[in-house]
């Protein structure tokens, strides 16, 4: 049984060429490269939730175009403590061009990347797969 859902988010431009944009978890919260990631608030849908977090996580709020990555996935992980059964579902949102981000209290570095930067920096399996699922799409 799920227990939380989440939404997990690359945000990228393509002018003047391909970037997406990852973002690096304080040291208090593991330290990795990620897109934005963020849970689902009750009776939220989740392209709701996903611009939500987008702009909680980046500051970002003029965004182009949404598109599902018809891509999800399960697995357990620890939330206060707690061991949790979650499902995350992929989206990317697409800018205008490359912006300076406003970084929440999760975060505490921000990359424009190219595809194959942004593989280097990316350690989880389903981040890069649903990165690999964007480049399908654009």
């Amino acid at each position: 049984m799920v227990e939380r859902i989440n939404v997990q988010v690359f945000v990228f431009c393509k002018a003047p060429s391909f970037k997406v944009l990852i973002l690096k978890r304080t040291p208090n919260r593991s330290g990795y490269w990620q897109p934005v990631c963020g849970g689902v608030d009750s009776g939220e849908e989740l392209i709701e939730a996903a611009l939500r977090e987008v702009v909680e996580e980046t500051g970002i709020e003029n965004i182009k175009s949404i598109i599902d990555l018809e891509y999800t996935f399960t697995y357990k992980e620890s939330k206060n403590g707690v061991l949790m059964h979650m499902q995350d579902f992929c989206f990317a949102v697409e800018v205008e061009n490359i912006v300076d981000i406003k970084l929440s209290d999760e975060h505490e570095e921000y990359k424009w990347c190219s595809y194959s930067e942004a593989k280097a920096y990316l350690k989880w399996e389903h981040n890069l797969i649903a990165l690999k699922k964007l480049m399908q799409k654009v």
